[in-house]
């Protein structure tokens, strides 16, 4: 008896035809059918050659002529700042007197709020002012409400007399005997934790429409980022995540490493069952030269690098002035040789560089060279050193996913990597200038080889309808 053996062909989940597909991919520059399964692309080719992974519940998505890429990656973003931006006072640089002239303006705008709350303020304006008196000086703005204003590095509080005795109170209900800054915010609770920013779903919005499907955060204070992580793990659970986020946690002064490695080692186990959607692997450190800068000092660099590196982290470092630059680099450096190879390294800087103290360094090579991202949130920052149109296009895929360590998973479109495109109705290598690709207006993203928007049936204005919750508590 003769028995025949036959291989049941592979079915794929969605089927992407019928326009021009740009991979990125070097070996395989232009396709016309792009077949997914399970998130991740199964096969790039002709469609004629597709066709066989078509099943009965295979879906087809006819691109109608449109132009696919792999999607956008935003490496200089701020989408956790952004997202908060209209929800409390963002200070500007300024003295103690010009600080408390901003606070006590928003704090008369706000007479119908329960609390005063403001961000930003650059903690130098203390070395040489007695605590007493600054907490007096909030007291004259108000004596009826909590005021609470957060240190720009975000390891600092400064509170008003009613802000001060309502921890105080809670601390002994409580029976705490050292009161932690995360104790003191948990307590005051200066973010409303019953809405969400509309500026959350405006943010996911605006990248959709330019084609980014992944962002990563340049660095927020950690009360910020985990309001968001919270945020996004609810967006999750909503079906709702329509850009994988890649937060990270950033550091502006000398800490202890070993508590910070923790938390962020908290972030990434938070993420590991949200399918990839969102993300913490990154270390985020500021390195600032100038004169009177508050700042992570150079002993402390090297630990904290190490240690994250140790722990499996990524390390991307703003680096303000030469000096500051070239510490960074000798830094991730130390950490390369001290054996931790698979570590994404970025240095974030500007300006002329001293050439000759980095000659012989892997900086602009092994160590991923950025644009500076710290305290920088215009648009479209990750491509303001390309020349050409091209040269951007790879800046925000193939190279985006370089720097951020996930080359292996994202960057281009070919088999076996996870299935994020952006769709255009323009050719963007057609794009005359810079400023014309910036314009361009995606008709449609996909993450994880499903559709997130569509620029023709997607109705954003009940993004944010959709993510309210009825109960929904930021985590302490």
């Amino acid at each position: 008896m003769a028995f025949g053996f036959f291989r049941k062909t592979e079915t794929a989940d969605i089927i992407f035809m019928g326009g021009k597909i740009y991979t990125q991919n070097t070996d395989m520059p232009f396709a016309e059918a792009v077949a997914c399964k399970d998130g991740l692309i199964l096969a790039v080719g002709d469609y004629e050659d597709l066709r066989e992974l078509e099943g009965k519940h295979t879906e087809i998505v006819d691109l109608e002529g449109g132009y696919m890429l792999p999607g956008f990656m935003d490496t200089c973003g701020h989408p956790v700042l952004n997202a908060f931006r209209n929800s409390c006072l963002y200070l500007e640089d300024g003295t103690l007197e010009e600080t408390l002239a901003q606070i006590s303006e928003y704090a008369s705008e706000q007479a119908d709020s329960e609390i005063i709350f403001a961000y930003g303020y650059d903690e130098k304006i203390f070395d040489t002012s007695d605590q007493d008196k600054a907490r007096g000086a909030l007291d004259e703005i108000c004596l009826e409400k909590p005021i609470v204003v957060l240190g720009k590095s975000g390891l600092h509080c400064w509170l008003n007399t009613f802000a001060t005795d309502t921890v105080k109170a809670a601390a002994a209900e409580d029976e705490i005997t050292a009161i932690t800054l995360a104790y003191l915010l948990h307590i005051l609770e200066p973010l409303n934790p019953d809405q969400i920013p509309e500026a959350f779903t405006e943010t996911m919005i605006q990248y959709c429409k330019k084609g980014f499907t992944s962002v990563f955060d340049c660095g927020a204070p950690e009360y910020f980022t985990s309001a968001y992580q919270s945020f996004m793990v609810h967006a999750y659970q909503e079906n709702m995540v329509k850009n994988r986020f890649f937060g990270s946690l950033f550091i502006s002064r000398d800490v202890n490493p070993a508590p910070m490695i923790r938390k962020l080692a908290q972030y990434r186990t938070h993420c590991v069952e949200l399918n990839g959607l969102v993300n913490f692997t990154t270390l985020k450190l500021l390195v600032d030269r100038t004169p009177g800068a508050v700042s992570v000092t150079d002993n402390s660099l090297r630990e904290l690098c190490l240690q994250a590196a140790d722990n499996g982290f990524d390390i991307h470092i703003d680096a303000i002035g030469k000096e500051a630059v070239t510490e960074a680099v000798e830094a991730l450096e130390a950490t390369r040789s001290a054996g931790y190879k698979k570590t994404a390294l970025t240095v974030a800087c500007e300006g002329e560089l001293d050439s000759e103290a980095l000659e012989h360094t892997s900086f602009g090579q092994d160590i991923k060279k950025s644009p500076l991202t710290y305290e920088r949130y215009e648009a479209w920052t990750g491509i303001e050193r390309a020349e050409t149109v091209s040269e951007a296009l790879d800046l925000l895929t193939v190279d985006a996913a370089i720097q951020l360590g996930i080359s292996g998973e994202l960057g281009t479109i070919e088999k076996g990597k996870q299935a994020d495109f952006a769709i255009f109705d323009k050719d963007p290598f057609e794009m005359k200038s810079l400023a014309e690709l910036k314009t361009l207006q995606a008709v449609m993203t996909v993450i994880n080889g499903n559709v997130v928007f569509d620029a023709q049936e997607e109705d954003t204005s009940k993004w944010h309808e959709m993510l309210a919750p009825h109960s929904f508590a930021l985590e302490e």
